[in-house]
């Protein structure tokens, strides 16, 4: 389990699976939802409302990238 920093004061959490799926994915400069399975699919979905992947909305589905304004906080406490 771990917090990203999106803005001062703002932080958002991560699940294993949700950490486990950004690791997969943050060296790639982008990536489509049309290469994920259904289930990857939802979770990247999911980490875009979290603003952990910025979307680029495409003419036949959605564009992903890692936001790059986020910082990984580890040992942060949970309210």
């Amino acid at each position: 389990y771990m917090f990203v920093k999106i803005a001062p004061h703002v932080n958002v959490f991560l699940t294993a699976e949700q950490l486990e799926f950004v690791e997969k994915y943050k060296d790639k400069p982008s990536f489509t939802d049309r290469n994920l399975d259904p289930e990857q699919a939802h979770m990247a979905r999911v980490l875009g409302d979290k603003a952990i992947f910025v979307r680029k909305k495409l003419d036949n589905g959605m564009q992903y990238a890692l936001n790059r304004r986020i910082r990984f906080v580890k040992n942060a406490k949970k309210r």
